[in-house]
């Protein structure tokens, strides 16, 4: 608190008093719109005035306040102190040592204590100005409220939280009586009660204190104030401590926006939120989308501040922990010193921020194996937040962590258990039993147990942390489910572990098959798996027009995300380079399509309740999955971890786990090789047979994965597989099911090949959650029509025959392809005896294919694609990365003579997802239409697939390499003649 930083005064007395003023009101200005510099100019220039007042006048002692406040601001700590001194004791000589402007004074020195760690020096400052006011003003004026606040803000950095409670609501009661509901100091006190919880963990308890003080600053100040930025900012916060990232995204963009809007793009604040928002980003691995609001945060702090400000030293840190999570170990270190270096100027030896620096260095030397040089590091930081924190602080708790996860790898067994369960105990009093640290202390507890073979003791930890964990993704939002699938991937891990712990303790037993079947299902959260059940709940609606609300809700969820995720790159920019039309526009577009979310949801919820359980699936129970089988079916499930993997297998009545002896890098080996056998090279027979495949190694791989469950097959028909890790990438039929006989020495030698594809019809799924939205939700199609195709688009280029491109660069002239570039591609002239062949199997018209001159992206945009029950496309396909500048899958139509958005050439997953489908199975006769979408991490089949998904489609027919053209044209027809 200060005393006037922002005091206006008005009527020159005596000579020197309106320079005095003058300089007064002019670095209150500056200090309000982030200009320290210039703050610091005009008050130093106060100040040289007021000293000619003489040494006892109280003008004097306001600027000096002043003045050592920003100084505070601007981590110039010993600056400040000497200034803090000088004013109380002016003030204590002039009014007395009990007068409210004293116990001020002592407020605001205790202050600047509690920011740099010195707690024991904090307390008697804290305690004598309470004293003052209690004595003077009375037991319920405000500023006693102020003073019973900061000190308990002290009692909770020290770890002190019982304490801490009740002076937070002795000040929360205090101003609400004395000053009304809708005060701004009450809403101080109910963000600091309500933070105080957050880290305890009683959620429940601190949202709707947050969701209170943001309502009162609303109402009071206006959506756009930058203290409505804070509340949001704090709220947005709580969710990001329970892992609803989903809900804490939008509010920390909303946080951003306005403080930009009201500070201007360089104040210390919308650094703040830059980096607020970079973390929540890094979180969810975000990396790419995180480095440069963090970097940007960095400017900030660096130009307001200066570059020794604790800040800044809290930027560098935060871009170093983004390096060294990506790897970037050379990166990270220099930045990490550099941090370290300020806070230990800045704070002192001993402060927890240095505690914390030294921890995130250790780190990075523990992930480059520098281990000599890390314990020293993690010793020194748990004595720090000991003696700092108190022995229950979450920070001690996560010291001891790092500690016992380097002696466990280091082998020192002895001391791992005892600190590990230390840990626990501390994050359990202190944040309560389901916070995602809790989840965390269990897993890795529970993993030292699963190296010691103890089994149920780990299992027991895991599933506490699974239970805790699938609670918190049960969410829908207005960001949809994308960010809850992100944080669950982060998880995967445990799930894993716990995967593992259970078979250690139940083996293939069927109550391990049971639950494990459900834990493997948390671990692979899939985007095209969420499509599907997306998918299967508009056409489970019953009525069109609620299918049609269904899809618009989908569509406003990605139409707000992309509109966030440009406002994020404008705000990425540097100053010089940002518009802020530009981006006031975007604002403006997101408060449009987040209303017409919020209305859209409201209606679903009235006309159609069962959506919300519909798109917001739990796992699919084992048996629930065996009552949607045939008798003649099997559900196959992969789970592929770094050390093992899993496989369930489900027939109606039957069911198996099995461990298999196969890992992560081993199997990207097996299927890397297998590839390079299958992926076309050109149609020559001689070079396909100069590196034929190997049928052995394809052998090998089926004994491996499906060996162990081969009696449990008996009578199958019709394999159902989820695939999990590099399987995503293999189609299974080229697995084979017998020992060779003789190598492969000729193309007719193939057709001898005990293939899996010729014992079983195979199905592949995204997810086993999928099953039951396309048999149990996703109604039988009302299109009118057998068939619609579009193939042989009109090209100039001549190629090898097959359907992927071979030009350099589809995207030299910006966001929308040249057309003479697509133009090159090669000719595809018997696509069009494919879809012939396909219509005339399907009994449709000639008219329901368009060829050639037809087959164009504005022709797929306009036509009425509900219509047909199958759909496909026989063209190239491209993948993402290919070509410059293309970012996403893309299928070649014939390109116009101007590229433009609505029609250049190439039909990207990001339109199709926009068409609107009816189609029990579309069928995608091109290149690699099973790829990934470009993303980094992307699991299989989530590029065209997802988005054919999206659009409507209940099934596809994909390739996971180049192609033969001819050899297309040969499986697609033979596939309907025989269907």
């Amino acid at each position: 608190m200060t005393l006037g930083l922002a005091l206006l005064v008005s009527g020159p007395a005596f000579a020197g008093e309106a320079e005095w003023k003058s300089h007064m009101n002019a670095g209150a200005a500056a200090y309000q719109r982030g200009d320290y510099n210039s703050a610091a100019a005009s008050l130093t220039a106060a100040l040289k005035e007021a000293e000619s007042f003489g040494e006892a006048d109280q003008r004097l002692a306001v600027t000096l306040n002043n003045l050592a406040s920003l100084y505070e601001t601007q981590g110039r700590y010993a600056e400040a102190e000497r200034l803090y001194r000088r004013s109380l004791e002016i003030y204590e000589k002039a009014l007395g040592p009990d007068h409210p402007s004293v116990g001020t004074l002592l407020n605001n020195l205790g202050e600047l204590y509690r920011a740099q760690g010195r707690y024991a020096e904090t307390e008697p400052l804290f305690r004598r100005s309470l004293a003052i006011r209690e004595k003077v003003l009375g037991p319920d004026h405000p500023d006693i409220g102020t003073t019973l606040n900061n000190l308990a803000l002290l009692y909770k950095a020290q770890g002190r939280y019982a304490e801490t409670e009740s002076l937070h609501q002795r000040s929360l009661s205090i101003a609400e009586k004395a000053l009304g509901p809708d005060h701004p100091k009450v809403w101080a006190a109910l963000n600091n009660l309500a933070a105080l919880y957050e880290m305890q963990g009683r959620y429940a308890e601190a949202e709707p204190l947050f969701r209170r003080s943001l309502t009162i600053r609303e109402k009071a100040l206006g959506p756009d104030h930058p203290n409505v930025a804070m509340a949001l900012n704090n709220l947005a916060a709580l969710y990001e401590s329970q892992g609803r990232y989903a809900e804490a995204e939008p509010l920390f963009r909303r946080s951003l926006a306005i403080r930009e809007k009201a500070l201007g793009p360089d104040h210390p604040n919308v650094g703040t939120a830059l980096n607020n928002l970079a973390g929540l980003y890094e979180t969810q691995v975000r990396y790419a989308e995180a480095e440069p609001l963090y970097r940007r945060s960095l400017s900030v702090a660096e130009k307001a501040l200066g570059p020794d400000h604790p800040k800044v030293g809290t930027a560098l840190n935060n871009l170093a922990e983004l390096y060294r999570a990506q790897g970037r170990y050379a990166e990270a270190e220099p930045f990490y010193r550099q941090s370290l270096g300020i806070y230990e100027k800045a704070l002192g030896p001993e402060h927890p921020n240095v505690g914390g620096a030294l921890n995130n260095l250790a780190g990075l030397y523990r992930a480059q194996g520098r281990y000599a040089e890390v314990e020293p590091l993690y010793r020194r930081d748990l004595a720090i937040s000991e003696k700092a924190l108190g022995p229950d602080h979450p920070s001690v708790g996560t010291a001891l962590n790092n500690l016992a996860g380097l002696y466990r790898a280091q082998g020192r067994y002895a001391e791992v258990e005892s600190l590990y369960r230390r840990t626990l105990s501390i994050f359990e009093k202190a944040l309560g039993a389901d916070h995602p640290n809790v989840d965390t202390a269990l897993a890795n507890l529970a993993y030292f147990y699963r190296q010691q073979k103890r089994w149920g003791e780990g299992l027991a930890l895991m599933q506490r942390a699974t239970q805790s964990s699938a609670a918190r993704y049960a969410v829908r939002s207005e960001g949809g489910r994308s960010a809850v699938l992100a944080e669950q991937r982060t998880r995967s891990g445990n799930f894993e572990l716990h995967v593992a712990l259970l078979y250690g303790a139940h083996g293939g037993e069927p109550i391990a098959a049971v639950e494990g079947f459900n834990v493997a299902q948390l671990a692979r959260a899939s985007d095209t798996a969420e499509q599907v059940a997306n998918m299967a709940a508009r056409y489970a609606a019953g009525s069109d027009a609620l299918a049609q609300l269904a899809r618009a809700r989908q569509d406003a969820i990605a139409r707000l995300q992309g509109i966030d995720s440009r406002i994020v790159q404008a705000s990425s920019r540097a100053a010089k380079d940002r518009d802020a039309a530009v981006e006031a526009c975007l604002r403006a577009e997101a408060a449009e399509a987040r209303k017409a979310l919020v209305e859209l949801d409201a209606r679903l919820e009235r006309e159609y309740p069962q959506y919300r359980e519909l798109t917001n699936p739990k796992p699919l129970e084992l048996a629930a999955a065996q009552r949607l089988l045939a008798e003649d079916e099997a559900l196959v499930l992969l789970l592929v971890s770094a050390d093992e993997s899993f496989l369930w297998v489900l027939r109606r009545g039957d069911a198996g786990f099995f461990k298999l002896a196969l890992k992560r890098d081993e199997l990207v080996e097996i299927v890397k090789k297998l590839r390079a056998q299958l992926d076309l090279g050109a149609d020559d027979p001689a070079r396909i047979l100069a590196q034929p495949f190997d049928v052995a190694a394809a052998h090998d791989l089926y004994r491996r994965i499906l060996g162990p469950a081969e009696t449990l097959l008996t009578g199958v028909k019709q394999l159902i597989l989820v695939p999990d890790g590099a399987m995503q990438s293999l189609p299974p039929g080229v697995l084979v099911t017998e020992p060779p006989v003789k190598p492969v020495a000729s193309l007719a030698d193939h057709a001898q090949v005990a293939w899996l594809a010729k014992k079983y019809a195979i199905t592949v799924l995204p997810a086993a959650g999928s099953l039951r939205a396309l048999r149990q939700f996703a109604k039988a199609p009302a299109s009118r029509e057998p068939f619609g195709g579009f193939g042989d688009p009109v090209l100039e280029g001549s190629g090898e025959g097959a359907r992927r491109a071979n030009v350099p660069a589809l995207y030299s002239r910006g966001a929308v392809a040249d057309a003479n570039e697509v133009r090159k591609l090669a000719r595809l002239p018997e696509s069009a005896g494919e879809l012939r062949a396909i219509a005339a199997a399907l009994k449709a018209p000639t008219a329901s294919i368009r060829l050639g001159a037809a087959a164009t992206e504005r022709a797929v945009k306009e036509a009425d694609l509900t219509r047909y029950r199958n759909l496909a496309f026989a063209t190239h396909g491209l993948m993402a990365g290919d070509f410059k500048g293309l970012a996403e899958p893309a299928l070649v139509l014939t390109p116009p003579e101007k590229g433009s958005e609505l029609d250049d050439g190439l039909l990207t997953a990001g339109e199709i997802s926009q068409l609107k489908l009816d189609a029990d199975w579309v069928i995608l006769s091109a290149c690699n239409t099973a790829a990934p979408d470009g993303t980094p991490g992307a699991e299989g089949l989530s590029g065209l697939t997802k988005a054919f998904f999206y659009a409507g489609a209940r099934s596809l027919l994909v390739s996971h390499w180049a192609v033969s053209s001819d050899a297309a044209v040969a499986l697609t027809t033979r596939m309907f003649d025989e269907s």
